[in-house]
């Protein structure tokens, strides 16, 4: 039996028919493949995941993850790790991509605009660190130190004291999208005329000019991060520079994938029942 748990719309921003239709098409998939499945809502998760051969979790909720972390320990396999995602905030993302070469300059919970904007210029991003985006205003583009000292103020009142600054990349925008341990990472560029935005952050990079890069050197390194954080079925932002080196800039826990939502679910079932299979 495999389990899927679906996203809380609140975790959906201006995307809960994407996350909903890659749930379904996931499903599907599964089910054609005569998979038995049961699909849970994240707020009505059972106690104990009777018979569970795996669980194939979206949910975003600190109180559905601590459950789902529990679970884990008790010995049962979920993707994406739910102990993995309560452990690791954008902080640590952040510091694996300088480490492996491929991050942006960045600073953790400093609170000094003089200081922040001598060490990283200007702009800047400020991004929440302790959890994935659920408005526009925990993404924010600073253009100026006067609006970094407002951004930071405004963070402190509404109590956000895990936060990350980092500089700002030129180059081209690229999303990707990914299941670790399958031949499957499709990547678009979101500032194309009708591309698809959450929250219209990407327009900072402007319409790109599609330098040349290796692409299956960009699926390596986020097929590593996905094993490191324990993200097997992911998405990210990458700045892909002149020169052809890339920056991996965001890597996010399960996505909407879009246009590729047929391709990932098929995918995503094959290393579920690879998996199984595996372990019978």
């Amino acid at each position: 039996m495999i389990y899927l748990i679906s996203r809380d719309t609140q975790y959906s921003p201006n995307s809960e028919a994407r996350d909903e239709a890659i749930f379904k098409a996931v499903a599907l998939a599964l089910s054609l493949q005569g998979e038995p499945i049961a699909a849970i809502d994240e707020n009505r998760l059972p106690a104990a995941f009777a018979g569970a051969d795996l669980v194939l979790s979206m949910a975003r909720s600190r109180t559905a993850q601590t459950t789902l972390a529990a679970a884990e320990a008790a010995g049962t396999t979920i993707w994406n790790s739910p102990a993995a995602l309560l452990r690791h905030s954008r902080a640590d993302l952040d510091g694996w991509f300088n480490e492996a070469g491929c991050g942006a300059p960045f600073l953790h919970n400093v609170t000094d605009p003089s200081l922040i904007v001598r060490t990283l210029g200007l702009p800047l991003w400020l991004k929440r660190s302790d959890s994935a985006a659920k408005t526009a205003d925990d993404v924010r583009f600073i253009a100026d130190e006067d609006q970094l000292r407002a951004a930071l103020a405004d963070f402190a009142a509404a109590g956000i004291d895990d936060f990350i600054v980092s500089a700002h990349l030129e180059g081209d925008l690229v999303k990707f999208y990914g299941v670790e341990g399958t031949p499957f990472f499709s990547h678009t560029y979101p500032t194309r005329e009708n591309g698809f935005s959450k929250f219209g952050l990407e327009q900072h990079n402007g319409t790109p000019a599609e330098h040349p890069f290796s692409l299956a050197d960009l699926k390596t390194t986020a097929d590593a991060a996905a094993r490191h954080f324990g993200r097997l079925i992911y998405g990210g932002d990458a700045i892909v520079r002149p020169d052809g080196r890339f920056f991996l800039i965001d890597f996010n826990d399960w996505p909407s994938f879009g246009s590729c939502t047929q391709a990932a679910a098929e995918a995503i079932a094959h290393r579920a029942l690879h998996f199984l299979r595996r372990r019978a």
